[in-house]
């Protein structure tokens, strides 16, 4: 593995910044943009009610996108990413402020899932370094056309729909994953397997991680051929403190109702207002987004092992060797950008 030469200096090159100094005010607005575009956009579709030929508009288009031919843009990424390299989303990296570091290259002619952890309240890392061309990734990862993953869910609400899709965000469905990895050489998608659940764990000093029983990903990258790449990103759990919630209160029964109804759920989490006070802004602290090698798995050695061995085997085989490379990413990484932790990486489930 090649240590990226790339990384940034010190001065204005994004995530080299001191997070003593507060944030400016662009910085600000480009954080708050991705933390508040869920209920802006919606809004945006409750003011369509408000005049019958607006409303009759968004009636027809929510058909559309939902049962029509426009279901299928956020399966088969064929929208042009036009918001991906805005110089706004600069200012979202630098307010933090986020590195994206690399240990590896990896060979446009072939093709990758990107497994990030830990989840934390909103996964704010991926946003500068994955869904944004914010902290260059186009420039240390040539040739690889990235493609994060977010709930099906988002892609039903129109004007959140497109937001997303000019973005390369396509829906975590087992036929997007297929759909847009199966596009050619260099393609790469994004997810975070630990989801909602691995949400509720998020707590400064920890990286507690949803994995045990997330092989699905694992299906997706034998059957596709893609490389499994483990990322980490340190500092994420540190963006929010946590409150906790009693069980059995209104608080988490509605929690397990989101994450069981939808998919989503509601950490009790509290940061910073965008004004004064507390609210729903992050903290300003550093986050270090480290991406590692591709992992290596060759069938063919495991099925000389155990020649009988059926598919099960197989993930079951690739898997711990996925948990493996993350754990040895983990251990490069933690004394370097991990310092504040109170715990070491935890698979907890």
């Amino acid at each position: 593995m090649a240590q990226d030469s790339s990384m940034p200096k010190p001065g204005k090159q994004h995530g080299s910044g001191s997070s003593t100094q507060g944030p400016t005010c662009l910085q600000k607005m480009s954080v708050a943009t991705y933390i508040y575009f869920i209920p802006f956009f919606i809004v945006c579709n409750l003011l369509c009610f408000t005049n019958k030929y607006t409303a009759v508009l968004w009636l027809l288009y929510t058909i559309y996108i939902n049962v029509g031919p426009g279901k299928w843009a956020s399966k088969n990424a064929s929208w042009p990413k036009l918001f991906r390299k805005l110089s706004w989303w600069k200012h979202c990296a630098d307010y933090f402020p986020t590195q994206l570091i690399k240990t590896a290259d990896l060979d446009p002619d072939q093709r990758y899932i990107f497994v990030v952890a830990p989840h934390g309240v909103v996964t704010m890392f991926c946003w500068p370094c994955f869904d944004t061309d914010a902290t260059d990734f186009s420039t240390k990862f040539p040739g690889i056309d990235i493609h994060p993953m977010t709930l099906e869910i988002n892609f039903k609400i129109p004007f959140m729909r497109e937001f997303l899709l000019l973005h390369g965000v396509v829906d975590a469905s087992k036929s997007a994953c297929l759909m847009t990895l199966g596009k050619g050489s260099g393609q790469a998608i994004l997810l975070a397997v630990g989801g909602a659940q691995e949400s509720l764990l998020a707590r400064p000093g920890t990286y507690d991680i949803v994995l045990a029983k997330r092989k699905g990903f694992v299906r997706i990258a034998l059957q596709t051929g893609a490389k499994l790449v483990p990322v980490i990103g340190f500092g994420e759990n540190e963006l929010y403190n946590m409150r906790e919630v009693q069980p059995g209160s209104m608080r988490d029964k509605l929690q397990r109702f989101l994450k069981a109804a939808f998919g989503f759920t509601l950490p009790n989490a509290v940061g910073k207002g965008l004004l004064y006070g507390s609210g729903l802004m992050p903290f300003q602290r550093p986050l270090h987004v480290v991406v590692g090698a591709p992992v290596e798995f060759d069938p063919s050695a495991a099925l000389k092992d155990n020649p009988e061995a059926g598919l099960d085997q197989l993930v079951d085989a690739y898997h711990a060797q996925y948990v493996a490379a993350l754990k040895q990413l983990w251990n490069d990484n933690k004394d370097k950008y991990g310092s504040g932790r109170r715990k070491s990486l935890d698979i907890v489930e």
